[in-house]
């Protein structure tokens, strides 16, 4: 772990060795599923935090609705992305993707998901596919959600993926680890 990622005292062994069982999933020793970071999986968590050290929120999962299952995790320097499989929608994964900022021209505001959160919508089709990107921004970072539905389907599966990915805050992560396993997430 280098300076820049900020982790202290003991939780940077316990996240490398978190990071070695995500490697050893993704190659297929495990499922792909157990990768992606459950918003009460605090050491997942923190390797979140450390793709964007700035951000306020990071995104997570709640609970998949029937039919959704998840792929992809993928924590780098520069942000983390994952996906968003339905049985209802095949091959059109939703993108879920935490990075420093965001582009949002163009985009209409929404109902913000969470306190200090800015939410936008910005629609690329509407038919034949409703398909476009959804945005939370917030200090330090910005969660983009990337969807591709078919007609009739969208607005269920719109839902069922805003349930899915809860935006769990950093301030209280940060007090999680001190908690529970006596280390500092800094920033």
């Amino acid at each position: 772990m280098t300076p820049r990622q900020g982790l202290r005292g003991p939780l940077a062994a316990l996240l490398t060795a978190v990071t070695l069982a995500a490697a050893a999933a993704l190659t297929g020793c495990a499922g792909l599923r157990d990768t992606v970071p459950g918003c009460g999986d605090p050491l997942r968590l923190a390797i979140v935090a450390q793709s964007v050290p700035g951000a306020s929120y990071l995104p997570c999962i709640r609970e998949l609705p029937p039919g959704w299952d998840t792929s992809g995790f993928a924590p780098s320097q520069n942000g983390t992305s994952f996906q968003l499989d339905s049985d209802r929608s095949p091959g059109q994964p939703v993108t879920v993707r935490l990075t420093p900022g965001c582009q949002t021209a163009g985009a209409s505001p929404s109902t913000a998901r969470a306190p200090g959160v800015l939410t936008y919508t910005r629609l690329g089709s509407i038919s034949p596919r409703f398909a476009g990107t959804m945005y939370d921004v917030f200090p330090g970072g910005c969660v983009s959600y990337r969807f591709d539905f078919a007609l009739g389907s969208q607005i269920a599966l719109i839902e069922q993926f805003q349930e899915a990915v809860g935006l769990y805050p950093r301030q209280q992560l940060r007090l999680v680890l001190k908690h529970k396993l006596g280390v500092e997430l800094d920033p």
